[in-house]
């Protein structure tokens, strides 16, 4: 049997979005499937995903294809009659939040901007080898503490098209595609089945550093490490359809949470090109541990309980796209990885219901997580231990997910309590608190990571900047260049690129003791014993791993841009390292002082991530902020 052997820094096991935002730094990618998701799938992007996509450069992409949401509005049985009725309306994102409101694109629009994005910046050397399934993976437990080592194997068998694409997911329902084969319906076992045995001379061995795996709910990676899932299924199934809606139904066209007297629930999700999503709920409950026969879930039997849902509304469709249903369960792995070595992300290591937004996002915010700690240990900035991070992180999300969803899911899918109900019925006024009160976690904006390696609040000055708490995301203010005098968004001038930032909020520094507390630093960083000098390699430019920022208050008239002391602060002929917090000719001020919460007189120090988290804070004449990075590097 012909056998060939690779080596590669990182194997990707799944290029679905989580698997996708990977190849930021990865230098290989195998899958199973042998094309991007064609329809269905997931669709919704929060507020901190559309940041992430503004620091890796395609938002604007994103802005144009996708569709914004703007409102949420409830529709609740009359208590008397049992009609439906529009009982509130909210903001569906928080405005002031975040610059973004949450849009709707579909997966596989995602997944080829982040493919795009790794090709752009690889010269086209970056791209996911798909029509692959995975055979075997072993890891070499004693290899593993040697950096340098590649102590995963591998093994991959090549599919034809027609075998890593089955049936059901082609369109077998007069051209309506289904997702059953990849639900929660579906059992581990009935989905390896879907892929027909090949030839099995094409066999190939893979020698990875680091293994992701990306998998999806019945991660083949995570049964190959024996992690197992903990958590607990309702009796609940859902099902979801893609389709062209002609309605009377007056808020086709907004999201909207719907509860029927007797008939369940549903949620519209309006999307690009005329197309709506709707979730509904079946009248069909599964014991827990057990399977529906699937036969039940038809494009026919969703649209049918959809109308009596929405009645005296009407509901036909011109075209159906795709469909699928589901069990709703919520689930978490015991574990998020094996060795420092192999790590699972997304799906593989959390599930739960589709209805809140969340998989998509939480799954490319895990590898947005992991894949700039993977970049930075390849590259020599950073120790393998900073691979710990990943699991403490992103498992307090994983659990916070988890428990939203038990309590989202349990109100939407609960009749409406009515007074021969009792006390057992849903509340639909306490269904629309939780889901109002969501928005700040839903937006992905409640993420705040604890004390770590990359976290560490004893080290911090929080008074300085009480507005930008430690473990938290950095977010956006208007500065305006000092040289152009162009207004831009801070956090455009930080976009990825696996840099530290150090933002120094330099105060006044037309003021002459500002000025030389401003030249004091310069002198430490341009010193040799500095976290940028003694950190940045001599072939690299010297903001290429910490990259120095400064943000003064000063009118910007008031000062040249010679006038700032060099090469740390100001670094001749490179025109976006001053930045001045003022009024711009056309965008007004952005207070970004203000908006911080940081004194004009006393300044501060912000240290942020590449992954845009807050790491400590200081006030400027304090310097052990830039010294203490140091033990954050080799």
């Amino acid at each position: 049997m012909e056998e060939n052997v690779s080596y590669v820094d990182v194997a990707i096991i799944g290029a679905g979005p989580a698997g996708c935002m990977l190849f930021e730094i990865s230098h290989e990618c195998r899958t199973e499937q042998s094309g991007a998701a064609r329809a269905g799938q997931a669709d919704g992007l929060n507020s901190r995903t559309l940041e992430i996509f503004e620091s890796l450069g395609f938002i604007e992409k994103v802005q144009k294809e996708g569709s914004p949401m703007s409102e949420i509005n409830f529709w609740n049985p009359d208590p008397e009659t049992g009609r439906l009725l529009r009982t509130a309306k909210i903001p569906d994102t928080i405005p002031g939040l975040s610059r973004f409101q949450q849009t709707i694109l579909h997966q596989a629009r995602v997944e080829t901007h982040l493919l795009e994005d790794a090709s752009n910046h690889s010269q086209g050397k970056m791209a996911p080898e798909r029509c692959m399934l995975p055979e075997t993976l072993n890891l070499d437990k004693a290899a593993s503490n040697d950096s340098q080592a590649y102590p995963i194997t591998l093994k991959v068998r090549h599919l034809s098209d027609d075998e890593s694409n089955p049936t059901a997911y082609t369109g077998e329902n007069g051209g309506t595609r289904s997702g059953l084969f990849r639900s929660s319906l579906l059992s581990a076992a009935e989905e390896e089945a879907l892929y027909k045995k090949s030839d099995e001379n094409r066999i190939e061995t893979v020698k990875a550093r680091y293994l992701i795996g990306c998998d999806g709910a019945h991660s083949w990676t995570r049964r190959q490490l024996g992690i197992k899932m903990i958590g607990d299924q309702t009796n609940f199934v859902w099902g979801v359809l893609d389709m062209i809606p002609l309605t009377n139904f007056p808020d086709i066209r907004m999201r909207c949470a719907v509860h029927s007297a007797n008939a369940g629930s549903v949620m519209v999700i309006p999307q690009p090109k005329g197309l709506v999503r709707l979730y509904i709920q079946l009248p069909i409950q599964v014991k827990p541990g057990e399977y529906l026969d699937r036969t039940q879930i038809t494009p026919d039997s969703i649209l049918s309980t959809a109308r009596k849902i929405l009645h005296p509304y009407t509901l036909e469709t011109e075209h159906i796209e795709w469909y699928t249903g589901y069990h709703i369960g919520q689930r978490m792995t015991e574990s998020f990885g094996r060795a420092n070595r192999i790590f699972l992300a997304g799906d593989a290591c959390h599930t739960h219901s589709p209805k809140a937004g969340q998989g998509m996002n939480t799954s490319m915010q895990d590898t947005w997580n992991l894949c700039w700690k993977l970049g930075s240990v390849l590259t020599g900035t950073a120790e393998p231990n900073l691979l710990e991070t990943y699991a403490t992180e992103r498992e307090v999300v994983a659990r916070t997910l988890i428990d939203f969803d038990t309590q989202f899911s349990r109100l939407f899918s609960g009749k409406p309590a009515s007074e021969a109900d009792g006390e057992n019925g849903v509340d639909l006024k306490e269904f629309k608190d939780v889901f109002a009160k969501s928005h700040y976690f839903s937006a992905g904006m409640s993420i705040r990571y604890g004390d770590s390696l990359v976290v560490d609040s004893s080290l911090s000055r929080q008074h300085v900047a009480p507005k930008l708490p430690v473990g938290e995301r950095f977010f956006s203010a208007q500065v305006v260049n000092h040289a152009s005098a162009t207004a831009d968004q801070l956090t455009t001038r930080i976009p990825f690129t696996g840099a530290w930032r150090v933002l120094v909020f330099a105060g006044d520094v037309a003021q002459p003791a500002v000025m030389e507390r401003l030249q004091r630093l310069n002198a430490y960083l341009d010193g040799p014993e500095s976290v940028v000098s003694k950190y940045t390699p001599p072939d690299r430019k010297r903001w290429d791993v910490i990259d120095v920022i400064t943000v003064h208050c000063a009118e910007r008239t008031s000062l040249e841009l010679y006038d700032f002391p060099q090469p740390s602060i100001f670094h001749p002929h490179n025109y976006d390292r001053i930045y001045v917090d003022g009024p711009s000719h056309y965008h007004g001020d952005g207070k970004a002082y203000e908006a911080y919460g940081i004194s004009k007189e006393e300044g501060a120090i912000v240290v942020v991530r590449p992954d845009q988290c807050e790491f400590p804070l200081s006030s400027l004449p304090v310097l052990h902020v830039a010294v203490s990075l140091t033990i954050r590097f080799p």
